[in-house]
């Protein structure tokens, strides 16, 4: 019996059946190669979720802004808002608009910009140009003064009055020192006219100054008593000082004393007027008195010497 053959026969078909796996790897990682290839072939071609746009923390108005509002920090608040929506002129901190104004109605939520805010001035209102608890009078000063000529808005000045004839003895006061022109005529800029139709005409130059409410009170009656005068002071000079008010027959001798070199100016004054003495009028006694005697029922007349 030949089994060995067989048996070695079996044994080679056995083997030819075994795994080759050094043709098997190579041949899947060929595969899976190709399979990643083609998924991301296929994703290059799906179109990808949109971004979300940036955004940018900007001021923002807490609430509702009416026009002519006082910018606070109470009002302002920081939120993001998209890139695209962030108008020009937006800021990121609210100090660029707390004490600001705001030029028209601002809605709640909505971004502030420059050209929606103006720093307080005169042009927006005279109520905008007073500081804290003073008042703006305005009143009507001597046009000999020349105000709309020297004086400008922001210049500082001395107010003097002097009385109406017949309101009592004639004098000269200052009625208030060192205060702050808010407007000269209709003018709150402090440049000079740049045309002649801004020309001051003849008639009182209206000022209006910035006083605290006393101060009003005193400048309004000086105005009702008399007229006011005008006295321009140095830029920076804040200088106050006791001025007694000076009555009409003294003022020449005032003035010689502040010009010491000047021609002396003989004082006009008046000698104080002496009372005449009462009149005793003369009477010259008569010659000879008669006196009539009544005795009873018989009357005699009698005639004596004085």
């Amino acid at each position: 019996m030949q089994i060995a053959p067989l048996r070695t026969g079996a044994k080679l078909h056995m083997l030819r059946q075994k795994p080759q796996w050094g043709t098997f790897l190579p041949a899947l990682a060929a595969g899976l190669a190709a399979a990643g290839l083609a998924f991301l072939l296929v994703r290059g071609h799906t179109p990808a979720k949109a971004a979300a746009p940036a955004s940018m923390l900007v001021v923002v108005a807490a609430r509702d802004l009416s026009a002519r509002t006082r910018l606070t920090s109470a009002l302002l608040t920081v939120r993001a808002i998209a890139l695209p929506d962030i108008p020009e002129g937006a800021a990121k901190t609210p100090g660029m608009f707390v004490g600001k104004i705001s030029l028209r109605p601002i809605a709640a939520g909505s971004a502030l910009t420059e050209n929606a805010v103006s720093a307080p001035s005169a042009a927006l209102g005279m109520a905008f140009a007073l500081p804290p608890n003073l008042r703006a009078v305005t009143v009507a000063t001597d046009p000999a003064d020349g105000a709309e000529l020297f004086v400008r808005p922001e210049d500082h000045v001395d107010i003097l009055a002097t009385d109406e004839p017949g309101s009592g003895p004639a004098e000269a006061r200052t009625v208030l020192q060192n205060v702050r022109l808010l407007a000269v005529g209709g003018s709150t800029s402090p440049d000079p006219p740049q045309s002649a139709s801004s020309t001051p005409t003849s008639g009182a130059a209206h000022v209006t100054v910035a006083v605290t409410p006393i101060q009003a009170q005193a400048l309004v009656l000086a105005a009702a008593r008399g007229r006011l005068h005008l006295a321009l002071r140095a830029i920076g000079d804040g200088t106050e000082a006791s001025i007694p008010a000076l009555p009409a027959p003294v003022i020449s001798l005032s003035l010689q004393k502040a010009r010491p070199h000047s021609r002396p100016i003989s004082p006009q004054v008046l000698p104080p007027l002496t009372p005449a003495a009462p009149l005793t009028p003369k009477i010259h006694p008569p010659a000879q008195v008669s006196v009539v005697v009544i005795k009873g029922t018989v009357s005699q007349t009698v005639t004596v010497a004085p």
